[in-house]
């Protein structure tokens, strides 16, 4: 047997316990049940199932019902929502094997290793500014002299007056 109710709270200390309204002014508390590795706690007035366990009178809350943002057969699509319930962060897994992440605010990404970004035909970076900061830039290749860019010290040669440095640098 199953009921569904309005999440009303969540008490969050090891797990997350609900606090759902299944009819008017009755509320149960169910610990929520979700795929492995899933850390979503429900938002006020979410939509939840709750099913009863072995006919003791407790329920686990199972599942919300959730508005699709537009996945496809094969698709999977996370989402983040305010207080509000606007859809704030989306990652799209898309059946054509393409990986979205859509944001209006900052993207992180913290680790004690290395981090490494390859793509098999052409890489491209578009920002109103980048700012490369820490460490060390190191850049294998060969510069190609212009005048301008970051790839020599001395831009022009003291000796003949050639451009040394450059923007664009080849062979990495």
């Amino acid at each position: 047997m199953g009921r569904i109710g309005k999440h009303l709270k969540a008490e969050i200390d090891k797990y997350i316990e609900q606090v759902i309204e299944t009819r008017l002014n009755y509320k149960q508390t169910a610990l929520t049940f979700a795929p492995s590795g899933d850390d979503s706690p429900p938002i006020k007035d979410d939509r939840i199932i709750l099913v009863s366990i072995d006919g003791n009178g407790k329920f686990a809350a199972v599942g919300v019902l959730t508005a699709s943002q537009g996945a496809k057969p094969g698709e999977k699509i996370l989402y983040s929502r305010n207080e509000d319930g606007e859809v704030q962060a989306v990652l799209s897994l898309l059946n054509d094997g393409k990986v979205k992440l859509e944001t209006p605010e900052k993207v992180s990404v913290t680790t004690e290793t290395n981090i490494e970004v390859s793509a098999s035909q052409k890489m491209t970076l578009k920002a109103q500014q980048m700012e490369l900061t820490g460490g060390m830039l190191k850049c294998k290749g060969t510069a190609t002299p212009s005048g301008q860019g970051p790839f020599c010290a001395i831009p022009v040669c003291p000796f003949t007056g050639a451009p040394q440095c450059g923007t664009d640098v080849s062979g990495t």
